[in-house]
């Protein structure tokens, strides 16, 4: 079975654009977490979004990994 270079192509791209959706989707999801944080303070939740905003992937997998257990208050 041969497959077209259009056939190809296609798949790329649909493939590049369910990345690009999850990652505006965890990106946004970490977003919202920081804003709902109660255990934030305002320094620590403007460091937050500054970091998921200037860093969008590293920002937010980091928020997952570490930011929402960290105990601030």
């Amino acid at each position: 079975m041969q497959v077209s270079a259009d056939t190809i192509e296609w798949a790329a791209m649909a493939l590049a654009g369910l990345a690009a959706v999850g990652a505006v989707g965890l990106i946004g999801a970490a977003l919202v977490q920081i804003a709902r944080a109660v255990h934030l303070r305002a320094g620590a939740r403007t460091n937050w979004v500054l970091a998921v905003v200037c860093a969008p992937l590293f920002g937010a997998i980091a928020w997952f990994a570490i930011g929402n257990r960290l105990d601030t208050e």
